[in-house]
């Protein structure tokens, strides 16, 4: 079965970079001009009217579309495309766009030739192309202001409002704390700080916190998200893994404790393997920006989105709908990252890493040659047991009622599975339907032995079926190495068994699995490859302990893996790419040349020939002469302090993205980051010291008015809950349990994994239940922005989660270590630790009785006190 992680593009750009392409690469041909069976998919107005058999889609209901039907085949008569299938991931795209409505833009023709498009000064003239100037302080009322605040308190005062008063201190330390570590400050430091009355404690709170080495996890996780970072590619079921992964992500992770320059950070991620071996080492595994994702179109896409906040991918099939960008420029960036190629860079000596991959080739065959012998086998056993089904259903039958049962010839062990298979009469199909009826009418021997044979006869009809469908999906793979092949696997249409049949199958003959957390055990008639060998006897086991001796001393000669990072390399002949008339491969235009986006140069852009040319475009963009790039970051940086960005649309903007709310202050930022250095750590001091940032979330009623949603920064923006790592990282460290070990390779979440959540195995095909319930970004696009959303799931996790229980017991423990038997004294060092300040009056007498009651428990307590909403959230 074909598993994808869920998808949501939330901007007009899926429609663009996902839907057009597929439809020109696969349905254009027949229906654009020619409009076969009257239907036309390449214009809008055609989509909407549909064809002959009636609206191509209903749209949010993708079942009851034609389209969906057609491209799963399911449909009686419709089969499409005709020719082959399309992937199961390019049927689940069309299927999560008619889910979302099925939005088809207007769209203008594809440039076919350089030339056509012409870039005006109009189109210069637009706000995020202007060149970055510093600007002139605005003079404003209130004196002794920042540079920062100044630009915010000249907007209040020509609207008239009257900032909301600044939050308390215990507020203040916790905000800031959480937003530059993902932790929440210890009562030790909340004390410090609130006992402290010289002057500059809140610069040196703000400076402990830069040093900190949490700061570097909080915002390397920031990255990440933008990045679309995983520890595993896409699959079929579960993520072919990314051995060095984590490499990447720790290499953010040091590159903002470090306060690498930004323009550098941006360098490293699109082209340190061509920079000089001197620079390469230091900035090498920042290549997994590139090479862990997807390739070309993707690269184009995200690298445009998150340097430049430009939709560049929505220009694949026509020049852009809204920005100056035309299909050329699309392409010209698509040739740079197709002469790329994907590839290791060792961190070994050469001599290391060729013994490496000469042992484990010879280990790899053995192994292959052992499992192909294992499956062969286990598929004879089922057969030869299945001829026996009767049989065993008798016996079982009679085992169950503790009657004495005839075993001859029959396995002990299939036996028993038999009988307990039996005892339960829930099942999801309806095969056992008239076996289970039969029990209970209180059956004659003579009927069950009937009822078994036909039964028997049944299951072995199935189990022919089951080789049919096993021989069609063999030719589709294209034989064996096809079907080892994970790609293969997961990009191919196969053909299965009716789903309830297919159902009744994995009861007899299926495997192990694991659904929502829940392990479903193996069929009766299933013995895993280490259970085989008492089936097997003479020669046959003679080889298969020879083929694990084998291994078992290769594996011991096998040198450690060696390290490497995931990069990218130039492809041995760079090459120019045509444009693909409407995104068409098979309707080639004219060549593009590699090089940068016309509006961002000047004059014709220059043709980036050195090799791919990935190393110019790096250049080009971390220039600081790019209107963007600078804008972009410092936008970030502040959407991650105060909930919304500058300009609210972060990886957008162009002409459909948000305006700047303060455009001044925006350039600002962006000059201030280049006069520093290109260091996000000074940009981020001007802004956590600012008042806009120590404000309350309280504004008047004139403010409310004036400033409904807080876009001119009258108050601070109330956020309803933290993300999902500092959540639970917040947990592990209130309780003790947190494990601050920094960097490593990724594990599972678990209760008993104590490391911070950066650490935590991300999934692109299943990400974790407990991961998505607290609003963890898919890592299959690029995520601008977390949503946060608070629902009553979210309190049951609190309420229900063993791993919440299990803190809440470490917390117990820890506050009988620190506070001693006295329950006040107890409570208020849990208030302390949980929420910077001690209980007041009612609530420690609320504490008391409940610990004291009839069924109170100190557990309970402190699961509440961790749900509570002073605890989830940021204000």
């Amino acid at each position: 079965m074909l598993a994808f992680a869920p998808v949501c593009w939330a901007d007009a750009s899926f429609f663009e970079t996902k839907i057009r392409p597929l439809l020109a690469a696969n349905c254009y041909s027949c229906h654009g001009a020619s409009a076969m069976g009257g239907l036309r998919l390449d214009t809008a107005e055609g989509f909407r009217k549909g064809g002959k058999s009636g609206p191509a889609v209903v749209p949010a209901k993708p079942l009851e579309s034609l389209l969906i039907q057609a491209v799963r085949r399911t449909h009686e008569r419709l089969k499409m495309p005709p020719t082959a299938p399309l992937s199961a991931e390019q049927v689940a795209l069309l299927t999560e766009w008619v889910r979302q409505g099925a939005d088809y833009p207007e769209s203008k023709e594809a440039t076919a030739s350089a030339g056509e498009y012409v870039i005006t000064d109009a189109h210069r003239s637009f706000w995020s192309f202007q060149p970055v100037r510093k600007p002139e302080l605005p003079r404003v009322k209130e004196p002794g202001l920042s540079p920062v605040d100044r630009f915010v308190q000249a907007k209040l005062e020509a609207a008239g409002i009257e900032p909301a008063p600044p939050t308390d201190p215990r507020t203040w330390l916790r905000r800031v704390t959480l937003d530059l570590t993902g932790l929440p400050p210890t009562p030790e430091e909340m004390d410090a700080f609130l006992g402290d009355r010289s002057g500059g404690t809140r610069e040196r709170v703000v400076e402990r916190l830069l040093a900190s080495p949490h700061y570097g996890e909080r915002w390397g996780r920031h990255w990440l998200d933008l990045a679309r970072y995983s520890d595993g590619q896409l699959a079929a079921g579960v993520d072919t893994p990314f051995a060095n992964a984590h490499r990447y992500r720790d290499w953010v992770v040091q590159a903002f404790q470090k306060d690498m320059p930004y323009n550098r950070f941006v360098l490293a991620q699109i082209a340190a393997d061509l920079l000089p071996e001197a620079e390469r080492g230091e900035l090498i595994a920042g290549m997994g920006f590139q090479s862990l994702g997807s390739r070309g179109d993707d690269q184009v896409d995200v690298t445009s989105k998150v340097f430049l906040g430009l939709t560049v991918g929505c220009a694949q099939c026509h020049d852009h709908k809204y920005d100056p960008i035309p299909t050329r420029d699309y392409y010209s960036m698509l040739g740079i990252f197709k002469s790329s190629t994907v590839t290791e860079y060792p961190l070994a000596p050469e001599a290391e890493v060729k013994r490496y991959k000469e042992q484990k080739a010879k280990i790899d065959a053995i192994k292959e040659t052992l499992d192909d012998f294992l499956v062969a086998e286990q598929k004879q056993l089922v057969d030869m047991l299945a001829r026996h089904t009767a049989r065993y259903m008798v016996a079982a039958w009679k085992t169950n009622r503790g009657e004495t049962a005839d075993r001859t010839g029959l396995d002990g062990e299939t036996l028993e599975r038999w009988a307990a298979y039996l005892r339960n009469p829930e099942r999801e199909h309806p095969y056992m339907k008239s076996w289970f009826e039969l029990m209970a009418r209180g059956p004659s021997e003579s009927e069950v032995r009937e009822e078994a044979e036909r039964y028997q006869a049944f299951a072995l009809k199935l189990f022919d079926d089951a080789k049919e469908v096993e021989d069609k999906n063999y030719v589709a793979f294209g034989g064996r190495k096809g079907i080892k092949d994970e790609k293969t696997r997961q990009y191919t249409n196969i053909v299965s068994l009716p789903v309830l049949e297919f159902y009744q199958w994995r009861e007899l003959a299926g495997g192990p699995y694991n659904v929502d957390g829940h392990k479903v055990p193996a069929g009766v008639y299933y013995y895993s490859q280490k259970e085989m060998e008492r089936w097997l006897s003479g020669f046959a086991l003679d080889h298969v302990k020879q083929l694990r001796a084998e291994i078992a001393t290769l594996e011991k000669d096998l040198p450690p893996m060696y390290p490497f990072v995931h990069s990218l390399a130039d492809a041995a002949k760079p090459a120019d790419v045509r444009i693909a008339i409407r995104g068409d491969a098979k309707n080639p235009g004219a060549i593009a040349p590699r090089g940068f986006l016309q509006v961002l140069s000047k004059g014709e852009p220059a043709h980036f020939d050195h090799g791919s040319g990935r190393l110019q475009l790096a250049r080009a963009i971390a220039s600081a002469g790019n209107p963007l790039t600078a804008r972009v970051i410092v936008n970030r940086i502040w959407q991650h302090h105060f909930g919304n960005g500058i300009v609210r649309s972060p990886s957008n903007f162009g002409q459909m993205g948000e305006r700047p709310t303060h455009p001044e202050l925006l350039d600002y930022l962006a000059a201030r980051l280049v006069e520093s250095g290109w260091s996000l750590k000074a940009i981020q001091r001007e802004i956590v010291l600012s008042a806009a940032y120590a404000r309350g979330t309280a504004g008047d009623a004139n403010a409310k008015e004036k400033d409904p949603d807080g876009r001119l920064l009258s108050r601070f923006r109330v956020q309803p809950r933290l993300d999902m790592e500092a959540l639970r990282d917040s947990v592990l460290a209130v309780s003790g349990k947190l494990d601050r070990t920094v960097g490593g390779p990724a594990k599972p979440i678990a209760d008993d994994n104590f490391r911070r959540s950066l650490y935590l195995t991300v999934s692109r095909t299943r990400l974790d239940p407990a991961l998505a319930l607290f609003d963890f970004p898919d890592a299959n696009a690029t995520a601008e922005q977390r949503a946060v959303t608070v629902g009553p799931l979210q309190g049951l996790f609190f309420l229900n989660s063993s791993f919440v229980s299990k803190q809440a017991a470490a917390l117990d423990e820890r506050l009988r270590r620190e506070a001693g038997e006295e329950a006040g004294a107890r409570i208020e060092r849990a208030y302390k630790l949980l929420y910077g300040r001690p209980p007041d009056a009612e609530e420690k007498k609320l504490g008391l009785q409940y610990v004291a009651g009839d069924g109170g428990e100190w557990r309970q307590y402190l699961q509440a006190l961790l749900g509570s909403a002073e605890f989830t959230s940021l204000n």
